[in-house]
């Protein structure tokens, strides 16, 4: 089977990255051949026996003829999109692309990362809708993926056709832990005491002031505790520099500066294992109203850590591994209370992370990997 991949790609780092280069290596545990990726210009034209990569677009620019002539070039039985509106917008672009690939023989699907609330407002017309934006994508594509029943559940309700919609989780790279003591050193963190690591793009949805009153409870629980941020505004803005400011006075005004560090911007690929060995616990205190899942999630499970994140929809798989990982968003209370459990119950934590551990097997990147192919093989046959 020949699949085309459309989707961001190395060197440039972002989550559809690392997604594209997991899913491809999960199909190729399966047989298959040398996979296509047509990527966003940031992507270095490569060729390796995983992949092709064929830079050829900019998410800014209307993409729709230089994406259609190379994925009509290579001729695929199937093309998967790595769909976010940050990569492909919510307009009629992306709805006009699909179509011009299924006029043409193509088919498509299309991985739908986050399942926007039905009546926020974009760009697409006629509806202005995500909504709307959503049932054009659909009437055009062989199938549209999510990884949660949540997500599922969300597309049926704004009229998507059942039969367009699979479920298939995300995956999970398993990636056994570095030295603890070697890795705080190399991240500038104290050897002893717990860590609490955030992990990922800085914004208001993250829940990071939140997590500063967090923490500054639990240190009073935990004096040893230290709580390190990995990561950074997505993009360096007059807003993004205001709020990052903020956060510092933050952390001085609740008295934990000396037991904060802030990595200072987005963290090396090479420190990233580095980053999850040295954390005791990962803390997702997200505040998004919107369905989707968490790759930090999978990464952390990846390496056998615990987390805690809030009860919401994107951590609905985090909460079917036990109701210790997850806690109401915006209560400080109860966050405190089982962060500081996680970082001292020593058998709790034990049992947790066999769950954990069991998740991340039951989500492996070739166990998905399978789920994917076995989903690509069906459309071929329609």
């Amino acid at each position: 089977m020949k699949i085309c991949h459309v989707s961001t790609y190395w060197p440039f780092v972002d989550g559809f990255t690392h997604y594209t280069e997991a899913l491809m290596e999960g199909l190729a545990a399966h047989g298959v051949g040398q996979q296509i990726i047509v990527a966003d210009r940031r992507a270095a034209r490569k060729e390796t026996d995983l992949y092709s990569c064929l830079p050829c677009y900019m998410p800014d620019e209307d993409f729709v003829e230089p994406i259609a002539t190379v994925v009509q070039g290579v001729k695929p039985d199937v093309a998967i999109f790595q769909y976010a509106d940050d990569v492909f917008g919510m307009d009629s672009r992306f709805p006009r692309l699909l179509a011009e690939l299924r006029r043409s023989g193509v088919k498509t699907v299309v991985n739908q990362h986050s399942v926007y609330l039905a009546d926020q407002r974009c760009d697409f017309h006629p509806g202005g809708t995500a909504a709307d934006f959503d049932r054009a994508v659909a009437a055009e594509v062989s199938r549209i993926t999510v990884h949660s029943d949540r997500m599922r559940r969300d597309l049926l309700a704004r009229g998507i056709p059942e039969q367009k919609i699979a479920v298939v989780p995300h995956g999970t790279r398993i990636t056994p832990p570095l030295d603890i003591p070697a890795s705080r050193r190399a991240l500038g963190l104290p050897e002893p005491g717990p860590v609490v690591l955030f992990f990922g793009y800085v914004w208001l949805g993250k829940g990071l002031d939140f997590l500063l009153d967090v923490f500054a409870r639990t240190r009073a629980r935990v004096p040893g505790a230290w709580l390190y941020v990995a990561g950074y505004t997505r993009k360096r803005s007059v807003p993004g520099e205001i709020y990052m400011r903020y956060l510092r006075a933050r952390m001085r005004y609740l008295g934990i500066r000396g037991h904060t560090k802030l990595s200072g911007g987005y963290l090396p690929e090479e420190l990233v294992e580095s980053a999850f060995t040295a954390a005791d616990v990962v803390a997702m205190p997200y505040l998004q109203a919107y369905s989707s899942v968490s790759g930090v999630v999978h990464q952390a499970a990846g390496m056998g850590r615990l987390m805690l994140c809030s009860d919401i929809a994107k951590f609905d798989e985090v909460a079917a591994i036990s109701p210790d990982l997850v806690a109401a968003p915006k209560d400080v209370g109860q966050w405190s209370e089982r962060l500081t459990r996680l970082l001292t119950d020593g058998e709790l934590a034990l049992q947790l992370r066999a769950a954990i551990t069991r998740f991340a097997e039951d989500t492996r990147w070739d166990v998905v990997g399978r789920r994917h192919l076995a989903l690509l093989e069906e459309i071929c046959r329609e």
